[in-house]
């Protein structure tokens, strides 16, 4: 699937999903997150436009904006549910009404995983291919790297998908950092919700 040479890689980036497997991924999370609340079988699950998808773990100022006119400022989810501990300044538990609207939020801009499974295995098969070497080679190995299937499921997992540099023996950071990125990209153009085209320039 890759072509390397030297310190490049080259090869078509596959396709990513479907409107429709979006849409079933939006559902799954939008099922994940209701139960996240334990509302359900307490009051009604509201019907709520959606208004825009976000990478499930990249920044989205809309949703932070609708948490915050909730009057929700701190919160997060994780595999065990909601978190909404902080959510009070005075340590009060959480409401209904506040983790009712912190669905409405989640349901308006669902954080979901844009990659396809090809795009998936495409960039497992850049990292265990040619990054993972890369780095090897300039000294820095790399720890727990999951499997080509932990890693379809890991940022459903963990909220975050996987990368190599996130698991490098040794951290470094400053200009060193800098010019090993030069060298060892950490992403390819060609992917949304994966590429960083602004490492290449």
């Amino acid at each position: 699937m890759l072509t390397i040479s030297g310190c490049s890689a080259t090869t078509a980036a596959p396709k990513g999903p479907t409107d429709a497997e979006l849409n079933e991924r939006v559902r799954v999370e939008l099922d994940r997150q209701w139960q996240f609340t334990g509302l359900d079988g307490v009051m009604p699950r509201p019907e709520t436009d959606l208004e825009t998808v976000v990478a499930s773990d990249g920044f989205s100022p809309n949703l932070q904006q609708c948490m915050s006119d909730a009057g929700i400022e701190s919160w997060g989810t994780g595999p065990e549910g909601l978190d909404m501990s902080m959510v009070n300044s005075d340590g009060a538990e959480s409401t209904p009404e506040q983790e009712y609207a912190f669905y409405q939020c989640s349901a308006h801009f669902p954080n979901i995983d844009p990659l396809s499974d090809a795009q998936l295995d495409f960039v497992y098969d850049y990292y265990q291919r040619w990054l993972i070497p890369c780095l090897a080679e300039r000294g820095y190995l790399v720890t727990n790297t999951p499997t080509r299937a932990e890693f379809h499921d890991y940022r459903a997992v963990n909220g975050w998908l996987w990368g190599p540099y996130s698991s490098m023996e040794v951290s470094i950071d400053g200009p060193d950092l800098d010019a090993l990125i030069a060298r060892c990209k950490p992403t390819i153009p060609g992917i949304d919700g994966w590429s960083k085209d602004g490492l290449f320039g």
